[in-house]
């Protein structure tokens, strides 16, 4: 839905109806600008919590270029979470490990004399990376192996959950949310609730509905996020044999 539709359906089926209630009409009490602002506010809360808005191919967040020795790249602030990253020349993702996986340690698991001698030098052959991990506090991807000239000329293509880029806005009412079009009349009762909980002086009983539908939004959220949940969960996978030999 565009933003004008979300607009007239809020300000027309969900508040005009209850104007009657309050000393103005709800164009004078609910500003375009206002309800704008609660549907950016509810569309990025709804990002944020449910991990809705996924992409794979806008070319300024899901590629990064690799740069010859270098293993560590900035990320694009909207990125929440990394699901994947592979190199451009292939179809397979690199390995995804944790922090402590992914960095130089002054040690190996082959025990040697020398285990212990801190002016040892550790170094990293570079070549083409086979894992990331991606530190959200830093917003930093870092692979291993470090890229080699032949490794450079790739890039990383990246599968991300991700905040919206464009709010809505007056002067752009043809816009639509950029959340799944399931989600935009959710927006709709967050904004609209939004409205009725924070305006002041008007009835209560007006702003116990405000705070219900915001309520109601939260909940939709919890929902949202179960849901993708269950549709990413990996299939049951089952191994016969070998119970009392191990992996046998």
């Amino acid at each position: 839905m565009k933003t004008s539709e979300l607009l007239e359906h809020i300000t027309g089926p969900m508040l005009d109806d209850r104007a009657e209630l309050l000393a103005g009409a709800s164009d004078q009490l609910f500003k375009s600008a206002t309800v704008i602002r609660y549907l950016n506010e509810g569309e990025r809360k709804l990002c944020r919590d449910a991990w809705v808005l996924e992409d794979i191919s806008t070319p300024s967040i899901c590629e990064i270029q690799l740069i010859e020795g270098e293993p560590n790249y900035a990320f694009h602030k909207s990125i929440l979470h990394v699901k994947a990253a592979r190199l451009s020349d292939s179809d397979m993702d690199l390995l995804r490990v944790g922090y402590d996986d992914n960095r130089l340690l002054p040690y190996s698991s082959v025990v040697d004399p020398d285990f212990w001698d801190v002016n040892i030098v550790y170094t990293e052959t570079p070549g083409r990376p086979q894992r990331y991990s991606a530190d959200m506090g830093t917003r930093v991807l870092r692979v291993r192996n470090k890229p080699d000239a032949t490794a450079a000329i790739l890039k990383l293509k990246l599968s991300v959950v991700r905040m919206p880029l464009v709010e809505m806005t007056e002067a752009d009412t043809d816009k639509e949310p950029e959340v799944p079009e399931e989600h935009h009349l959710e927006l709709c009762k967050y904004a609209a609730g939004s409205c009725l909980a924070n305006t002041a002086d008007i009835d209560s009983d007006l702003r116990s509905l405000g705070r219900a539908w915001v309520n109601e939004f939260n909940a939709l959220c919890d929902s949202a996020k179960r849901d993708r949940q269950r549709r990413q969960q990996s299939a049951p996978q089952f191994r016969f044999g070998g119970w009392a030999r191990g992996n046998e």
